[in-house]
């Protein structure tokens, strides 16, 4: 892959966050929205005010940008947990929530300080949270088929945003855990593995915008 082509792919990844965007709105304006789907939002703005900051960061003022990437890990893994939580119909999967961001926390604190570094590339943080998002994902798997609240899951809101979740982080959770090797230049497989995150991200952006359409359709068994 050559550079042009990374960038190309690296800007279409950076402005799919407006496609969700743009059905969140529709789906506020139609009706009041549950928890979920409002910290969702929060969580695509962030995302967004996330991107183009590093990208001003580094393009403009040649500034490491990773210390905003390891804030927006955190800030991310919090507000989806949160989602998750507000999802779950069982105590006890809300304690493991509970249980999860106050670790997940710590840990992150301790690697960005004196494990990886405030200016590295805090991959530790991004591979924990990968796997701890892929376990919320299959805990609201089962939790769908026991209940099976609604017959056509396509319209549950959860659905789709647990797809996206799983496919995003299930996809990416090897480029996370050996970034710290794939990173030292800016080679062919540097940019193929980045141009390969780039490309999932916009596809789970997508997933996200048919989670929030459906939102419009119904408000029947959204939460779970």
């Amino acid at each position: 892959m050559n550079f042009e082509t990374f960038v190309v792919i690296r800007n279409i990844s950076v402005l799919s966050v407006l496609v969700p965007l743009i059905l969140l709105v529709f789906a506020l304006r139609k009706r009041e929205q549950p928890v979920p789907v409002k910290l969702l939002g929060i969580l695509l703005s962030v995302s967004a005010l996330s991107d183009v900051l590093s990208l001003v960061l580094y393009m403009q003022f040649k500034i490491n940008p990773n210390p905003v990437n390891s804030v927006y890990v955190w800030l991310q893994f919090i507000l989806m947990s949160l989602i998750y939580k507000a999802a779950y119909t069982r105590i006890w999967y809300k304690r493991i929530i509970d249980i999860g961001i106050i670790t997940f926390t710590i840990f992150a604190i301790v690697n960005m300080f004196f494990i990886q570094g405030v200016n590295g590339f805090n991959s530790n943080t991004f591979t924990v949270s990968s796997i701890a998002f892929m376990f919320y994902s299959l805990l609201h798997s089962y939790q769908l088929v026991k209940d099976l609240p609604e017959l056509h899951i396509e319209r549950m809101f959860m659905f789709w945003f647990s797809a996206a979740v799983f496919i995003y982080f299930g996809t990416n959770l090897f480029l996370f855990a050996t970034i710290d090797r794939l990173i030292v230049k800016a080679d062919n497989q540097f940019l193929l593995s980045w141009g390969f995150h780039n490309g999932t991200n916009a596809f789970k952006n997508l997933l996200f915008a048919i989670a929030l359409y459906v939102t419009t359709l119904s408000r029947k068994s959204i939460l779970n």
